[in-house]
């Protein structure tokens, strides 16, 4: 096979440029699974073979880390509670053993803990890039509860416990006036952070501020920075998916396509990428709620990706974006679009949607109304969610 071999999407993008880096957006151990579902689904024995190649080029343990595509990991509370469902017989016998060995602890304990162990878990595979390039790459990002979005005491409290538990832990605080406070904090102690429910350039800029300000006071007091990064996650596809831009869209007689939801997300983030550059802001873009679209005249795009190759950023991928990433683009070239522009009238368009022009300016929207935010409204629900399933699923094991 390998000398045949073809390289995959994943690979092709991720050689495009050397500032580009892959991501796995889910927890390191569903990936063996994840791999042999994937395999399963193909019954062309050829195309299966060259598949099977194509996942161990983006990790495998027993390679050489430096040769992994996948640089770093995010997860999330739903992505969490996929290991426990993945995973139930493993990990129904460990959260039975804390809750043996805890007897004081309530549900919610157990679950912080049954938690923490699945992030220890997965950041201790990466530990072995995180140590072979320097503290560059390899980091593993940990979620703070969603529930305590606006308590900033709390936030800084939990991130510290998560950071306690591997030295590649990144902790993602949401970006409300809270989360930026506690973000500024965290990057004075040294603690790296990924900046997640973050969806407009007003965030995006609040949050780099608050990280070279934190990184500025830090560096006056003697922290380390030796294993310290930021990201500053846009969820690009939550952002386009809000109906409050469907809505006043239709308010202006303009009709909303998929393609110009599309270029909205890309617009932003390309903008994003180019202040943070040319302001020598020590934080990095990380892209992630990809969605696969538009389609035009009858061809699947993921315009997501492909808008956006070559930019300087990171791309984190949930397990079904790379799999319809990898299937789609096969024979098809990925090429360096960094430079290319959103057209000029679909731009005149998007700018006259308030909703988007408050997301494209710098200072459009006001700190206190990041948390009123429709699509970190959206998400925030949906993660708190996702920690009371994990919760009642744990009191289940009592």
């Amino acid at each position: 096979m390998s000398k045949n071999y073809k390289p995959s999407a994943m690979e092709r993008l991720n050689s495009l440029s050397p500032n580009i880096e892959l991501w796995w957006d889910s927890n390191p151990l569903i990936y063996e699974k994840w791999c042999n579902d994937f395999l399963n689904s193909i019954e062309d024995k050829d195309l299966k073979d060259l598949i099977s190649f194509q996942l161990k080029k983006l990790w495998n343990q027993e390679s050489d880390p430096k040769d992994w595509v996948f640089k770093g990991v995010t997860t999330n509370p739903p992505l969490t509670k996929a290991v426990f469902d993945n995973l139930k017989d493993e990990w129904t016998d460990i959260i039975r053993e804390i809750i043996k060995n805890n007897p004081q602890m309530d549900y919610t304990q157990v679950t912080w803990e049954a938690y923490k162990e699945a992030c220890k878990r997965g950041a201790s595979l990466y530990m072995p890039l995180f140590e072979k390039s320097g503290y560059k790459h390899g980091y593993v990002s940990a979620q703070v509860d969603p529930r305590i979005s606006v308590d900033t005491r709390e936030m800084v409290r939990q991130a510290l416990e998560l950071k306690a538990l591997q030295p590649n832990i990144m902790v993602k605080i949401p970006t409300t006036k809270a989360g930026v406070l506690a973000i500024y904090i965290l990057t004075a102690l040294g603690v790296p952070t990924n900046a997640t429910l973050c969806y407009t350039l007003p965030q995006i800029m609040a949050v780099a501020e608050a990280v070279k300000q934190g990184k500025t006071l830090g560096e006056k007091y003697g922290t380390d920075y030796s294993k310290w990064r930021s990201v500053i996650t846009i969820m690009i596809g939550r952002f386009e998916d809000a109906k409050i831009f469907e809505e006043q869209a239709k308010e202006r007689g303009i009709e909303l396509t998929e393609e110009m939801k599309r270029w909205a997300g890309i617009a932003i983030t390309k903008k994003a990428c180019k202040i943070l550059a040319k302001r020598d802001y020590p934080s990095k873009m990380l892209v992630a709620s990809s969605r696969v679209g538009p389609k035009v005249n009858g061809t699947q795009y993921i315009w997501h990706i492909e808008k956006l190759a070559g930019c300087n950023l990171v791309y984190t991928m949930n397990p079904e974006l790379i799999k319809a990433f990898m299937m789609l683009y096969m024979d098809r070239p990925i090429e360096d679009k960094c430079e290319e522009s959103v057209p000029n009238e679909i731009m005149e368009k998007l700018l006259r949607i308030p909703y988007f022009a408050e997301a494209y300016g710098e200072t459009t929207i006001a700190l206190e109304d990041f948390e009123k935010l429709e699509p970190t409204i959206t998400t925030y629900t949906q993660f708190s969610k996702a920690v009371i399933d994990l919760e009642n699923y744990v009191r289940s094991l009592f």
